[in-house]
């Protein structure tokens, strides 16, 4: 007897038949649960990986061992003559053709799906990666962008351009305020700073960044800085169709920063407004200083303390901040924080973190009552004086809140 032959007479074959069959189908229900929970992409992998490992040790016990009537044996052990694999083979025989109705009509069920998801196409994100995408990866993303109905968006940290590495927090700043004009736009869905920044650095397309954040658009963009110019280009994506529904580049002094970031934000809402058909109102963007060299300091030590680096420097950049311009509201509400975060961060340096991060929250209120975060501070140091005074907590929180 030939080693194929004796390979269909001890089943082998057809239990590989089954193997694949039944692998495939435990894929496709894997990716559909995965992608609806949101997984991560390893979880897929390990699957295929313990799928992939697991099709030659079927393929040894088939080989190795018989299943009988008193159950499975050593295949050396059984007598040929009381062997019951043409029995047995009738029945993978059957399990195959049931397993493979079931693939069928899965199949089936797919093509009725509307696939809306034909043109998401996405292009690498510039402030993600400079990487080409292959026709291979691009057909892997068909389907990774989610049909977004509301108008939402996602400001991506711009990349910063200049020769200065130390810029970086002027990038960061200059994205992350855009954002912050965009939330006070009535009837648009924004995501988060905390939310959009994770995504610094990383490797991930348009379309996979989308999905995870929920957004139907995405603002992405540069920033060179050069003395006292600044180029700022930016773009708009509408991450359903990967189209750009608009892109500028602005070339200012840095005595306009505010008016850039008041005509980007402009730009973007019309964009969805004529993209999306719905009443969206901008939000102008007051000039927060007049002082360029306080912003600056601002911005680099909002950048420290947002990433809990160093914040002995980022209340020191604070400080110069406030008295560079001393009605810089914004300035003070970070020397707040900053300071609130100190008084559990830098424990036995001398310093009074507390009683400064009161005294600072009180002056950016009296600038400025709209701001939240004052009352934020004012709330934990309620909290967490002796004993605590958590009526007096309670009211500074809903006062953040509203």
């Amino acid at each position: 007897m030939s080693f194929f032959d004796e390979l269909k007479r001890r089943n082998v074959i057809r239990v590989g038949i089954a193997y694949v069959i039944v692998a495939w189908l435990v894929l496709q229900f894997s990716d559909v649960v995965l992608n609806n929970i949101q997984a991560p992409g390893w979880v897929f992998q390990v699957i295929m990986l313990v799928l992939g490992i697991g099709f030659p040790i079927v393929l040894i016990m088939a080989w190795a061992f018989e299943m009988t009537s008193e159950g499975i044996e050593k295949e050396k052990d059984v007598d040929r003559s009381q062997s019951i694999t043409t029995k047995t083979g009738r029945k993978l025989d059957r399990s195959i053709i049931a397993v493979l109705v079931i693939a069928l009509g899965y199949f089936i069920w797919q093509s009725q799906i509307p696939d809306d998801s034909a043109g998401y196409l996405g292009s690498e994100s510039n402030s993600q990666t400079e990487h080409s995408q292959s026709g291979h990866d691009l057909s892997e993303n068909l389907t990774l962008t989610p049909n977004i109905q509301e108008p939402s968006i996602a400001v991506l940290p711009f990349v910063n351009m200049s020769a200065d590495p130390e810029q970086e927090f002027f990038s960061d700043g200059i994205s992350e305020e855009i954002l912050n004009v965009l939330v006070r736009v009535e009837g648009l869905k924004v995501a988060s700073r905390t939310s959009s920044f994770t995504y610094k650095g990383k490797d991930l397309n348009i379309p996979e960044i989308a999905k995870q954040l929920k957004v139907g658009n995405i603002v992405e963009g540069s920033v060179r800085k050069s003395g006292n110019r600044v180029r700022i280009t930016a773009q708009l994506i509408n991450t359903d169709d990967d189209r750009h529904l608009w892109s500028d580049t602005f070339d200012r002094e840095l005595t306009d920063i505010f008016a850039i970031q008041d005509e980007i934000a402009r730009a973007i809402v019309n964009a969805l407004k004529q993209e999306l058909h719905v009443g969206l109102e901008a939000v102008k963007v007051e000039s927060v200083t007049q002082n360029l060299d306080a912003y600056e300091l601002y911005l680099k030590a909002r950048g420290l303390f947002t990433a809990r680096q160093d914040l002995d420097v980022a209340n020191q950049l604070f400080q110069q901040a406030t008295k560079l311009d001393p009605d810089f509201a914004q300035a003070w509400e970070g020397l707040a924080a900053s300071q609130q975060v100190s008084n559990e961060w830098l424990l036995n340096d001398g310093i009074d973190h507390q009683q400064l991060a009161i005294r600072a929250a009180e002056k950016a209120i009296a600038l400025d009552a709209s701001l939240s975060m004052p009352y934020a501070v004012l709330s934990l140091a309620s909290a967490r004086q002796s004993p605590p005074d958590i009526i007096a907590a309670r009211k500074n929180l809903d006062m953040a809140i509203a």
